[in-house]
C-alpha cells in the first residue's frame, strides 16, 4: 500500500492572508522603528532595550502554562534570568577598566556563564516545588530550561553588539567607530534571521506542498524551508562579503582573507534559525497556546519574534569565539 503524504495545495494570498499581512507588516515597521536607534547607539540605549524585551519574554515563559503561582515564582526567575544574562557585568564590575565613564560594552567581550547561579537558581526553583503545590517538578524544569536558553540568547546578542566597540579614548560618547560600525556584526545576524523567516514565509505561500511537521507547526513546508534557507545564505553572505571588500568587514575574522568563514556562517544561521522557530513552536503546541503574548499585534510577543533570533545569536557567538581562538592559535574550547 502507498504511504500517503502530507501534501497541502499551494497557498494563495486570500483576503484574510492579506489583512493578516497587513497588521505584521505595520506592527513590524513600529517595531524596526524602536530597535533601529537602540542598535545604532548601542551602549546603554541598546541594553536598556534589551533589558526590557528580556523582562517581557521570561514574564510570557512564566504564563505559559496559565497557572496562577506564587508571587515568589516570578521573583526568583526574574533574578536567575538576570543574572545569567549580565553575568559579564557582575563578574567584572568591580576590575579596573580605563574608561573614564561606565561603559556597557566593556564587559562583554566573551561569554559568561555562572555554574553557582545555576545551582542556586535550580534549588530555588525546587525549593519552591515543595512549597506550592501549583508548581510541579515538570514546571521547574520547564522554567529552568528556557530561561537558561532565553539568557544565554540574550547574552550573545549583548555580546555581538558589543564585541566590535572599540575602547572609549575620551572625546564624543558616540562616533561613527563605537556606533554604527560595531553594529553591522548584529544587523548581520538579525538580517540572516528575520529573512529566513520571510523567505520561508512567502515561498510557502506560493510553493508550499509537503509540510515539515504538522504536529509542531502545520503551515511549515520543506519548499518554505529550502526557500528560507537559500534566500537567507545568499543576502546574509552578499551583505557581510560586500562590507569587506569595502574595507568594512562586520568582524575581524570575516574580513576577504576569511571569506569562507562568512560562507559558513551564512549557511549556519537559517538552519539554526528554522531550529529556534521549532522549538518554541513546540513548546505553544504543547500548551495549547497559539501565541506566547500579545505586545505585537500580527505577531504575538516577545518570543514569537526572538525564538529564532536566541538561537542564531547564540550559534554566532559561539562560532566567533571558536574561530577567533583557532585563528590566533589557542583552545578553541577555552574563552
Amino acid at each position: 500500500m502507498k504511504k500517503k503524504q502530507h501534501l497541502i495545495e499551494p497557498n494563495h494570498l486570500n483576503k484574510e492572508t492579506k489583512v493578516s499581512l497587513r497588521t505584521r507588516v505595520i506592527s513590524a515597521v513600529i517595531a524596526f522603528a524602536i530597535l533601529l536607534p537602540c542598535l545604532i547607539l548601542g551602549d546603554w540605549p541598546f541594553f536598556a532595550f534589551i533589558t526590557f524585551c528580556l523582562a517581557i519574554a521570561i514574564l510570557e515563559i512564566i504564563r505559559c502554562a496559565e497557572k496562577k503561582y506564587s508571587i515568589w515564582l516570578y521573583v526568583v526567575t526574574f533574578i536567575l534570568a538576570a543574572l545569567l544574562t549580565y553575568w559579564p557585568i557582575i563578574l567584572n564590575l568591580f576590575n579596573s577598566k580605563d574608561d573614564t565613564i561606565f561603559r556597557i560594552s566593556s564587559y562583554f567581550d566573551v561569554l559568561h556563564v555562572s555554574i553557582p547561579v545555576i545551582i542556586v537558581g535550580a534549588f530555588a526553583l525546587f525549593f519552591l516545588v515543595v512549597c506550592y503545590k501549583n508548581f510541579t517538578v515538570r514546571d521547574a524544569c520547564f522554567i529552568f530550561t528556557t530561561v537558561i536558553l532565553i539568557s544565554l540568547g540574550f547574552q550573545s546578542t549583548l555580546f555581538l553588539r558589543y564585541v566590535s566597540t572599540p575602547a572609549y579614548t575620551g572625546g564624543s560618547y558616540f562616533t561613527v567607530e563605537n556606533t554604527f560600525e560595531a553594529s553591522l556584526l548584529l544587523i548581520y545576524v538579525l538580517l540572516a534571521t528575520f529573512v529566513t523567516d520571510m523567505g520561508a514565509y512567502f515561498v510557502g505561500i506560493f510553493f508550499g506542498k509537503n509540510k515539515i511537521n504538522p504536529r509542531i507547526s502545520p503551515k511549515k513546508t520543506w519548499e518554505g524551508f529550502l526557500g528560507g534557507i537559500i534566500i537567507s545564505a545568499i543576502v546574509s553572505f552578499l551583505f557581510a562579503f560586500l562590507l569587506a571588500y569595502n574595507g568594512h568587514p562586520i568582524y575581524k575574522i570575516f574580513d576577504l582573507d576569511h571569506w569562507y568563514n562568512i560562507l559558513i556562517l551564512s549557511t549556519l544561521l537559517p538552519i539554526f534559525a528554522t531550529l529556534g522557530d521549532f522549538v518554541f513552536s513546540s513548546i505553544k503546541r504543547y500548551y495549547e497556546i497559539k501565541d506566547f503574548g500579545k505586545i505585537m499585534p500580527g505577531h504575538g510577543g516577545i518570543l514569537d519574534r526572538v525564538d529564532s533570533t536566541i538561537f542564531t545569536s547564540i550559534i554566532s557567538a559561539v562560532f566567533i569565539l571558536m574561530v577567533s581562538n583557532i585563528i590566533s592559535g589557542r583552545n578553541p574550547f577555552v574563552w
